[in-house]
Parts: structure tokens; C-alpha cells; sequence
């Protein structure tokens, strides 16, 4: 695990990945606006009207960007190194209605299946155990999401409970796995 104050920071790697922090490139502008119109996010997690890079610019200032100054959280982009291909994003994120940080993760189309969520994921919560030490994680998942709902239990998450969040308008099954035991 390694951090940089560079342009591109890299926050984690993986034997087939790197994950960076957003920094609000162009770069991180064009994937966040191809993993929200992605079919498969807006079926599972929103349609968050995101059309164009402009939009897309102001989603990062508001979403991973804020996590990352509010708390340190925050999702990353995923590139396979390899190909220098951006392929999704993964991270630590807060949401109103939690009580605790959310894992969150988006992968396009052409890098699902290869097990790239699973092995991202563990090392979002190894960092979250090891350097944030948070006791526990949560994640949320649309019924349907069977992809997702394999991935949370390769990762070891337990059910919870049916939840709703504001602004949400469906139910979700909620998720969680015990990092530390508080005390």
C-alpha cells in the first residue's frame, strides 16, 4: 500500500490493479460519466442524470472528491495496469441513513467477471481494517444485483437487514462485516 501527493495518487495496489484517488481530471471525469450511464448502474444503484463531462466534473467535486476531504474516504478509480485501462471505481463512502462507511463499487461492462470487484475489495478492506482501523464496513445492494451479491459474500459480508435511503426510490439489502470489535 502506497500514497502520493502526484496528480494521479495512488492510493492502493493489488496484484492486478492500482486505485487511485480522484483527482478531477479529465480522466476521472470520463469514467465517472461512463459508469454512470452504464446500463447495469442505473438498473442497480441510479439514475443519477449525469449526461455529459461538465456533469460528471461537478458528481466528483460532490461525491468522491467531498468524501475524501470530509473523512479521508472516498471512491477511487481502478486501472488495470497492464492496459492502462480505467475500469471502474471502489471505495470507503458515508451516506445519510448509515452508521457506518459503505463500500461502493461500479465496474463497466468490460472488465466484469474477471473477479476484479472481489480482489479491489479486499484491499478497500484490508486498508479500512490495517490504516483506517474502522470497526465495521457496510454495503448496500439492489435485490436483483446478483453479480454484487456474490461479490459481498466472497468478501465476507453477512446480511443485515432491508433498508431505504433518503432519496432512494427502492429498497436495498443491506450488508455488513466486522473489521474490529469495538470496544
Amino acid at each position: 500500500m502506497s500514497a502520493s501527493g502526484d496528480e494521479d495518487a495512488l492510493a492502493l495496489r493489488t496484484a492486478r490493479l492500482a486505485l487511485h484517488y480522484p483527482t478531477g481530471s479529465a480522466r476521472d471525469a470520463a469514467l465517472m460519466l461512463a459508469v454512470m450511464n452504464d446500463p447495469e448502474f442505473i438498473a442497480h444503484v441510479r439514475d443519477s442524470g449525469v449526461r455529459d463531462l461538465d456533469a460528471a466534473h461537478r458528481a466528483l467535486q460532490l461525491g468522491p472528491m467531498a468524501y475524501r476531504a470530509s473523512n479521508g474516504l472516498g471512491l477511487c478509480r481502478v486501472v488495470e495496469p497492464a492496459s492502462d485501462r480505467d475500469i471502474g471505481q471502489i471505495g470507503l463512502v458515508t451516506r445519510e441513513g448509515l452508521p457506518a462507511p459503505d463500500l461502493g463499487y461500479a465496474f463497466l461492462p468490460g472488465a466484469r467477471g474477471q473477479g476484479y470487484a472481489t480482489e479491489a475489495g479486499r484491499a478497500v478492506l484490508d486498508h479500512a481494517r490495517q490504516v483506517l482501523r474502522l470497526p465495521r464496513v457496510l454495503a448496500l445492494v439492489s435485490p436483483g444485483n446478483t453479480a454484487s451479491l456474490a461479490v459481498l459474500d466472497r468478501l465476507g459480508f453477512t446480511f443485515e437487514t432491508m433498508t431505504q435511503l433518503p432519496g432512494v426510490d427502492h429498497v436495498l439489502r443491506q450488508f455488513s462485516i466486522t473489521l474490529h470489535e469495538e470496544r
